[in-house]
C-alpha cells in the first residue's frame, strides 16, 4: 500500500511572514532533499527560499539565480543548490548547466523554482511547494513531500 503524501497549508500576508514560514519548515528539510516550487512570476518562490536559506543556517544574500541559472549557497554544515529554470528551454540544457550532477547529492539541498520546465523529469522523491497569490500581499502555500 503506498504511503499518502502529508500536506502542510499555510497562509501568508506578508514578505516577512513568508520567510518564517519557510525559516520553520527548513527544520523539516533532510540532507539530499530536492525541494521543486511551483507558482506565478512575484509569487514569493524567491522569498521562501531566502526564508528557506536562513533557516538551513545561510547568512549571505539570497537572490533569484534568473540569469545565471543557479547560485550556490554554503554553510558549514550544507551546500545549496538554488536553480531557477524560467529561461531553460529544454531538458538537455538541465545537462548543460550540471543540473543532474548536483541535485540529490550528498551534503546538499537543491531548490528548483519553475520546476514545471523540467517538463515530466521531476525526481520521483522530492518536495513540491506551490505558492499561489490570493491578493496584494496574501499567499497561499502548500508543501508537500512526495
Amino acid at each position: 500500500m503506498e504511503k499518502e503524501a502529508k500536506i502542510l497549508e499555510c497562509i501568508s500576508s506578508s514578505e516577512s511572514e513568508t520567510e518564517k514560514i519557510a525559516s520553520t519548515f527548513a527544520h523539516e528539510v533532510k540532507d539530499g532533499d530536492i525541494i521543486c516550487f511551483f507558482g506565478d512570476v512575484g509569487a514569493g518562490k524567491t522569498v521562501f527560499t531566502r526564508g528557506l536559506c536562513r533557516g538551513l543556517g545561510f547568512e549571505g544574500y539570497v537572490n533569484s539565480p534568473s540569469y545565471i541559472v543557479m547560485n550556490i549557497y554554503k554553510t558549514d554544515i550544507i551546500s545549496i543548490y538554488h536553480y531557477d529554470l524560467y529561461r531553460i528551454g529544454s531538458t538537455a540544457e538541465l545537462n548543460e548547466i550540471g543540473f543532474y550532477e548536483f541535485a540529490g547529492q550528498d551534503k546538499s539541498i537543491t531548490i528548483v523554482e519553475w520546476a514545471e520546465m523540467l517538463d515530466g523529469e521531476l525526481p520521483e522523491k522530492r518536495i513540491e511547494i506551490h505558492i499561489n497569490s490570493e491578493s496584494e500581499t496574501m499567499r497561499r502555500i502548500k508543501i508537500k513531500r512526495i
